[in-house]
């Protein structure tokens, strides 16, 4: 069994919460459809658009990343896992989607199609197949991010506990 560590939990979470985007951002990239942008989601919520709107929302966005991988550590300590942690991190991340889909569906966002505030949907149904994909990838991409990263910055970790 591991002991609950704070900092590489916190910084387990900051690399995953950058990791988890990376899918939104390359569809955007090379021109996919993906209309899902929680970094001016978070910005818009906060009252700015633009570069302080996202600026605001990747700082937000962070934050909540290095919150919920402390939850993921936590989780780890509690339930006595000792290895395996990119599996526990996979079983993290489906809490994490399934919490999180309720949450989307709620905060308002910038329509980039309409420029009007509307709703997104549960896990972002409103704005199609492939957000509500990438958004379950991306937060998967987390869970499993969390848990390797995680195995490896601990203290008593490395590849054992990753995997």
């Amino acid at each position: 069994m591991i002991d609950f560590e704070f900092g590489p939990a916190i910084l387990a979470g900051l690399i995953a919460g950058v990791i988890m985007e990376g899918p939104v951002y390359l569809q955007k990239a090379i021109g996919l459809p993906v209309k899902q942008n929680i970094f001016r989601t978070w910005g818009n919520l906060f009252g700015q658009r633009g570069v302080a709107g996202y600026g605001i929302g990747i700082a937000f966005h962070e934050l909540l990343a290095a919150s919920i991988a402390l939850g993921y550590a936590l989780f780890f300590d509690l339930i006595g896992v000792d290895g395996n942690l990119w599996l526990w991190g996979l079983v993290g991340a489906l809490v994490h989607f399934t919490l999180a889909g309720p949450v989307v569906k709620f905060i308002p966002s910038i329509d980039p199609d309409t420029g009007e505030v509307g709703e997104q949907g549960f896990a972002y149904r409103n704005y199609g197949a492939l957000d509500v994909l990438t958004s379950f990838v991306g937060h998967m991409g987390f869970g499993l991010s969390v848990g390797i990263l995680y195995g490896y910055l601990h203290s008593g970790g490395g590849s054992g506990l990753a995997f």
